[in-house]
């Protein structure tokens, strides 16, 4: 199978399901060489009711044929829209993808968001957590989603993410978790993130503050939350996560406690 940013067939299979099952309306297109076997890719799965998250072209060398077959794919993706009103469309690719980007450029796609991933090993935080001083919480509480807490959740959520809050909270389970920072009673901050058991390693997707709470070192005390839980699940052996390259705070908050940026 054409592989999906780097995760490896077993998970990409898993995923796979979890849309099929999850989103009914999201469909996946391949294509089959001679001898049947798979050589090209293109899916899509809403991430909420007017947006489209794409996932490819990916796409084997079938005597570069790439943009012919990417072309019959998108226009599929096209006549599927006119299905649904106000349909937006939405794609991430590394900034090694030289083709995605002149494909999607070409279909009049305009960046909205550039980032940078980094990773935290297991062992480069059994390191670091040692020379971290223990942070005390005071009133601030650290707990998983309860549903009460949708309508703070929903408005410290930035808007136009790629996952929206419904869309977050209604795949909640043992791969995907929702932890809150809750103060003086009221939601102020969350963080969001996801297990890959058949890769190794958790994404962490959203780290959130409310901008009253801010500056009170609760984004610190969620994201090592994150990394304690995630640490103690025996498959995970690193956490991923992405940083705007504009966010120099994150990214520098990121490497205090072990992250490192690596080349996707």
């Amino acid at each position: 199978m054409v592989g999906n940013l780097g995760y490896s067939t077993i998970e990409i299979e898993n995923q796979l399901k979890e849309y099929m099952n999850k989103q009914p309306q999201s469909f996946f297109q391949i294509v089959l060489d001679d001898s049947g076997e798979i050589r090209g890719f293109l899916g899509v799965i809403f991430s909420d009711p007017n947006t489209l998250r794409m996932f490819g072209p990916y796409i084997t060398d079938i005597e570069n044929e790439w943009e012919e077959i990417s072309e019959t794919f998108f226009k599929n993706i096209l006549e599927k829209c006119k299905l649904w009103k106000d349909i937006k469309l939405r794609v991430a690719f590394t900034p090694k993808n030289k083709l995605l980007k002149r494909f999607y450029k070409a279909h009049g796609f305009v960046q909205y968001n550039a980032e940078r991933t980094m990773v935290l090993e297991e062992h480069e935080w059994q390191r670091k957590r040692s020379e971290i001083n223990a942070l005390k919480r005071g009133s601030v509480e650290i707990r998983p989603y309860r549903d009460n807490d949708f309508p703070d959740f929903l408005n410290i959520h930035p808007q136009g993410a790629y996952f929206n809050a419904p869309y977050i909270v209604q795949n909640l389970d043992d791969l995907h978790s929702l932890i809150m920072a809750v103060l003086d009673g009221r939601v102020v901050g969350y963080v969001y993130y996801e297990d890959f058991n058949a890769d190794g390693f958790t994404d962490i997707c959203f780290l959130n503050v409310s901008q009253s709470a801010q500056n009170k070192r609760i984004g610190t005390k969620l994201i090592e939350k994150a990394i304690e839980d995630s640490f103690k699940k025996s498959k995970i052996k690193k956490i991923e996560i992405s940083v705007r390259v504009d966010n120099t705070a994150a990214f520098r908050l990121y490497q205090r406690l072990g992250f490192k940026e690596t080349i996707t």
